[in-house]
């Protein structure tokens, strides 16, 4: 009510804006880690791709090497990322259905880094039968992760970062199954990582100042 006009109508919020929950077992703290590790995984597969990029065609090299070790680090923290992501989106949106395809995606990820490892030259040089059961990962791989990107976008109410993360891992899924633009999925996969970033951080603020429980 403005006090200068007694007969003025009482002013409220058509809307409450509600608190954030009290999320056991997280932080603030912990959430801007994985905000950091999240940005950090980004770094770490551009460096693999400038790797790969200046090794060519020639084995053995330094830049090889690293590009090699580089992707697998990139992988396995992109998957424990990707589960913290899960159960973190549980708790805060009580998210159904991401067990399975986060489940897949770290699965076939790793296997494909396997893979990779063991038939690297001969995935390279010839469409043999190890060329084609690789691709067939990729496939799988892709469609678990346009899975994932279904099931983020029916999450309710969420942040604008983890709705653009939902289409961004629909469209780079549904490239990486194609296979014919797997290099070209990179792109919006990346921008799904930072947009993963970008989630992490905003619960860190929402839960800044409360203590996990």
């Amino acid at each position: 009510m403005d006090p200068n006009n007694p007969y003025a109508a009482p002013q409220v919020a058509l809307i409450d804006e509600q608190a954030p929950p009290a999320l056991s077992g997280w932080s603030a703290r912990q959430l801007r880690l994985l905000g950091w590790l999240s940005l950090a995984s980004i770094l770490s597969t551009l460096v693999a791709l400038v790797a790969a990029f200046l090794a060519g065609d020639a084995p053995g090299t330094i830049a090889e090497r690293v590009g090699d070790w580089l992707s697998l680090f990139s992988t396995v923290l992109g998957c424990y990322l990707l589960l913290r992501l899960g159960a973190f989106l549980q708790q805060r949106f009580a998210a159904g259905g991401l067990g399975v395809p986060i489940g897949l995606i770290v699965f076939f990820s790793l296997l494909s880094e396997l893979l990779d490892w063991l038939w690297g030259d001969a995935i390279s040089t010839s469409l043999g039968w190890q060329t084609i059961s690789f691709f067939g990962v990729l496939l799988l791989l892709g469609l678990a992760t346009l899975w994932l990107g279904i099931v983020l976008v029916r999450i309710r109410d969420p942040y604008p970062a983890l709705r653009a993360m939902a289409w961004l891992e629909v469209a780079g899924g549904a490239m990486f199954a194609s296979v014919v633009l797997v290099l070209l999925a990179i792109i919006p996969l990346l921008g799904g990582s930072l947009a993963m970033a970008l989630v992490f951080f905003r619960g860190a603020r929402e839960l800044q100042g409360q203590p996990a429980g």
